[in-house]
């Protein structure tokens, strides 16, 4: 009998097990790796992708000017129009078109940083395959430069997304399709709108602009970082209280 016993007991106990270990990973999947689309729709995306934005904001600026992570021009444009490849937004292809025509850049499907470029375009960033694209690229180009590419990739996903974002609101208050317009669309026309407007008047000046040597394209390319910075940084801030302070 008492080993009738201990028997249902230990069954009952491996019934409950089974029922509640799948919860965490599905958990995990929907906070941790659910991938960014062609624009936001979502608060919890959109305060997670900034916090990581934010967090990469160094490794943005040491991909131009930091000894032993600084890459080439040749190499940061590439990376940027490869990463814009996959939901392309027509700010991006025009400013970073005409920086990579200045930069004499034309990317190279076999080059380390081109190929995870690819994979962190298809994959926004997250899961399994991105991280294993970026082991592949530590070791081929060691892990700072490895990690400057990889902050070069979120800040053109950080603009193509807001990019894209911006004129899919722009559509609906043209055309006065206001009642489904959401907070959050709302919310990023209104901050990052300006800023986007800039861009737009610069990528028409920018196709007069003739080729220029390396030292010329970094400085321009740093120049630009400093607005970004200036608009992702508050935002982030406020995404990290959103989310009760977790930079995760």
């Amino acid at each position: 009998f008492a080993s009738s016993v201990t028997g249902s007991r230990q069954a009952s106990s491996l019934q409950k097990c089974s029922h509640t270990e799948p919860e965490l990973p599905r958990h995990k999947m929907t906070t941790d790796e659910t991938k960014t689309g062609k624009v936001w729709t979502s608060w919890a995306t959109f305060f997670r992708d900034h916090t990581r934005f934010m967090v990469e904001l160094p490794g943005y600026l040491a991909a131009y000017l930091w000894p032993g992570r600084s890459l080439d021009p040749i190499t940061l444009e590439s990376v940027m129009l490869t990463v814009n490849s996959v939901n392309t937004c027509p700010y991006c292809t025009g400013l970073h078109g005409q920086l990579a025509r200045m930069a004499g850049a034309e990317p190279d499907a076999q080059a380390p940083a081109v190929k995870y470029a690819t994979t962190f375009a298809h994959e926004a960033g997250r899961g399994a395959d991105e991280r294993a694209a970026f082991e592949s690229l530590s070791k081929e180009l060691g892990d700072r430069k490895a990690s400057s590419v990889r902050s070069l990739c979120w800040a053109l996903l950080w603009g193509k997304t807001t990019g894209n974002s911006i004129n899919s609101t722009r559509s609906k208050l043209l055309s006065l399709d206001l009642m489904s317009l959401t907070a959050l669309e709302v919310l990023v026309f209104a901050y990052y709108g300006p800023l986007f407007l800039v861009i737009g008047v610069l990528n028409a000046l920018l196709t007069k602009a003739p080729p220029v040597p390396p030292w010329a394209s970094t400085l321009v390319g740093a120049t630009l970082y400093v607005p970004q910075m200036m608009h992702i940084l508050p935002m982030g801030l406020a995404s990290v209280a959103a989310r009760g302070g977790s930079v995760a």
